[in-house]
């Protein structure tokens, strides 16, 4: 029988090594609540899209010409309404009971709301309003769980979650790629690539970077830990290495760099920290000016054009649309609907007929809702990066350094290609909770000041 646990508030912690909550504290693993919540997590992990699912559009012709190859694009399925109803189902069972306690971290992080709910508003506007409307209340939901998991589970029990979903999603991933190649493998681009569960060869590179984030900060126990951990760390990094998703590398090192940083960092005094980072702005335009001194030999070596695949003609086409609609967007999730819309004067101009990716995620959230959601988006990871640099110290405990750490690879968003705010998507449920959570970690450490 599951064990409940009340809503977290963060108590006061020993500080010990492992920084990861109380003696006491029940295992994530022995409560049913984290069984059954992996299921749509998992679900926002693939995007709503299992790779399975959808084996006869995984070709090249679907790569090149998109939603023009498959039938009654964006009508949707009974099959996907029924999955849509099922999930979001298990979600809103999960978190209905705890609503009142709910409500005040909701309206303390109030901003993280204000991007969704102007989403619903953008159904005003939308080329597509009941698609806009449909898809922004299950955003309006997914944030709502986000902030669920923050109160629901306590630190440690978060870790615990996050790694099943990952371990899941990774061995799942792998058993698709054996038993079932045309859908674990990608076929849709010209470097082919593994997908696993995934619908893209790049979503698994990167959700497998941010699944490894857990483990870096969590204390495994039993005298198998170190295997335990360099085991579910190996098996991500070949995961991500045979994705060949270049975007899932980068991501990768970088959040490994991240990761060697904030653990390493603490020891300085408050002085050297400050000389540290005040070196990062010289060591970035340095690496700035390299890249682009030696930008054909790097486009070589990743198998990149100058245009790079195309994505400068991309943008250049996305601005233009983008400016005749520059304040409020064209409806959320309203944009890339076929071969219809603006998004045929887009594809004309780009040069791609299945075009469903501005290749950059302000153009992309600027398309849907403008600068508006623009301006929104930009708050709430300024929110996020503010509340990081209030808790980190040098006792900074492991838990709030991996609520950081997915705060930097939702910044990292901003340049690696990906998207905010999708429809189903674990990247905004991971956004939201863990700028709950470090929320929470900032007035505990100021009742610990106080106390």
């Amino acid at each position: 029988m599951a064990t409940m646990t009340a809503p977290f508030a963060f108590p006061v912690l020993r500080r010990s090594e492992n920084h990861t909550g109380a003696p006491s504290e029940i295992s994530a693993y022995r409560m049913v609540i984290t069984y059954i919540l992996v299921l749509p997590l998992l679900f926002f992990a693939v995007r709503g899209n299992f790779s399975f699912e959808y084996t006869a559009q995984n070709n090249a012709q679907t790569g090149i010409y998109g939603s023009l190859m498959i039938a009654n694009y964006g009508s949707g399925s009974a099959l996907h309404s029924l999955e849509l109803c099922f999930y979001y189902g298990i979600i809103c069972l999960a978190v209905f009971p705890y609503m009142k306690q709910l409500m005040p971290v909701i309206l303390e992080n109030k901003l993280s709301f204000a991007l969704p709910l102007w989403a619903v508003f953008s159904t005003v506007w939308s080329q597509e309003p009941k698609r806009s409307f449909a898809f922004a209340i299950t955003v309006v939901i997914n944030t709502v769980f986000a902030i669920f998991l923050a109160v629901r589970f306590k630190p440690k029990q978060q870790m615990q979650l996050f790694l099943l979903v990952g371990l899941v999603a990774t061995l799942g991933s792998f058993l698709i790629i054996g038993g079932m190649p045309k859908a674990g493998i990608d076929y849709k681009n010209h470097t082919i690539g593994c997908e696993g569960i995934y619908p893209h060869k790049n979503i698994c590179g990167v959700l497998t970077a941010i699944f490894m984030l857990p483990a870096y900060f969590y204390r495994f126990k039993g005298n198998s830990a170190a295997f335990k951990k360099a085991s579910y760390l190996f098996c991500a990094v070949v995961l991500s290495a045979i994705s060949t998703s270049r975007t899932g590398w980068l991501v990768l090192l970088c959040c490994l760099l991240f990761v060697y940083l904030a653990k390493n960092l603490r020891r300085f005094s408050v002085l050297e920290r400050i000389l540290v980072i005040s070196t990062l702005p010289a060591l970035a335009t340095a690496a700035g000016c390299l890249i682009y001194l030696y930008r054909a030999e790097l486009l070589k070596l990743m198998d990149k054009s100058a245009t790079l695949s195309g994505r400068t003609i991309i943008w250049h086409a996305v601005f233009l649309s983008i400016m005749k609609r520059p304040l409020f967007g064209f409806g959320y999730d309203a944009f890339w609907i076929g071969f219809k819309g603006e998004a045929i004067h887009l594809a004309l101009a780009s040069g791609a007929p299945g075009l469903a990716n501005a290749e950059n995620a302000l153009f992309q959230l600027c398309l849907e809702v403008g600068l508006v959601g623009v301006i929104l988006i930009l708050a709430i990871l300024g929110q996020g990066v503010w509340r990081a640099i209030q808790c980190y110290r040098s006792d900074t405990p492991g838990y709030a350094l991996w609520y950081m750490s997915m705060i930097f690879v939702e910044v990292l968003a901003l340049v690696d290609g990906q998207r905010y705010m999708i429809p189903h998507s674990i990247e905004w449920t991971i956004l939201v909770f863990s700028n709950a959570c470090l929320a929470m970690e900032v007035k505990r450490q100021r009742a610990l000041v106080t106390a």
